[in-house]
């Protein structure tokens, strides 16, 4: 390891980290897990992955580290091959932690390594409620585990019970800033986003209401001019009409006068006979 880096750092703080081939330039991925010796609690390498469905991980053996940077794990891997430590040796992921006594304490949480060996100094555990341990990160020496599988892990009850509760170092209270500030700012983007869809579906469902409104309005403009127009057309076609009837009446003709007085015939009325000489003696 080159001076100036820290001899030791959580192996959260490497999860994920770009591994870069030093020889080569190339990306082998992203730290995927550590793989632990776990007799004798020394990181015998890693895996590292490019991308989440990756099928093809590449193994990394401790000794092939060069340097650990803030950005990226720089590593040597010609000349080197797979040792048996580290085909043997496990990941840590949360295993339970059990106490000596028979005793479910907590969870392992984390450990620290030393960069220049690989040793394993301290493992984190949280055991929240157990022998009057409060809410936190406790930590206990390699010396006190008993054994460990994939699932559990046995320590020596004494020294689960004296677990001081674990003090971030300075690099961590920097990260751990630095963490704060990051999910500050997201929850303050988030914020902003959902403040923003707010004032989207408010705005939509103005219009919307606008829109209904416009229609309602219009259905009612539009029963109006309708009922008008009807009437127009009723009055227009009674004035039609009218129009025509009397056109009708101007262009009949009228019956024929027959000049002279005319006779008012009675039938009762007796025609008194002229010059009827006929009748005479």
């Amino acid at each position: 390891m080159a001076d100036g880096e820290p001899t030791q750092v959580r192996q959260s703080q490497l999860h994920q980290q770009l591994v870069i081939d030093l020889e080569t330039t190339e990306e082998l991925g992203k730290l995927s897990q550590f793989l632990v010796d776990v007799q004798h609690h020394q990181v015998e390498g890693f895996v590292c992955k490019k991308g989440l469905l990756s099928f093809d991980p590449v193994p990394i053996m401790w000794v092939q580290v060069d340097s650990v940077g803030q950005d990226c794990i720089l590593v040597r891997r010609s000349g080197a091959t797979i040792s048996e430590r580290l085909d043997a040796a496990i990941a840590l992921d949360h295993q339970a932690i059990w106490s000596d006594a028979g005793s479910e304490v907590g969870q392992l949480v984390d450990y620290c390594i030393d960069l220049a060996t690989g040793e394993i100094t301290q493992y984190l555990f949280t055991a929240p409620g157990w022998q009057g341990l409060t809410d936190g990160v406790y930590t206990f020496a390699p010396t006190a585990v008993v054994s460990v599988g994939k699932k559990r892990m046995m320590v020596q009850q004494a020294a689960l019970q004296q677990a001081e509760q674990f003090v971030p170092g300075v690099q961590d209270r920097v990260q751990q800033a630095w963490q704060q500030d990051l999910n500050r700012t997201r929850q303050d983007m988030q914020g902003a986003i959902d403040s923003t869809r707010e004032v989207a579906e408010q705005v939509q469902n103005q219009a919307q209401k606008l829109t209904e409104q416009a229609r309602s309005q219009f259905g009612q403009v539009f029963g109006q001019v309708k009922k008008r127009s009807k009437g127009w057309r009723s009055q227009v076609n009674d004035r039609f009409a009218d129009a025509a009837s009397n056109f009708d009446q101007g262009r009949r003709p009228s019956p024929p006068q027959v000049p002279g007085d005319t006779i008012d015939v009675d039938s009762e009325e007796i025609w008194p006979e002229e010059n009827d000489s006929s009748h005479q003696p």
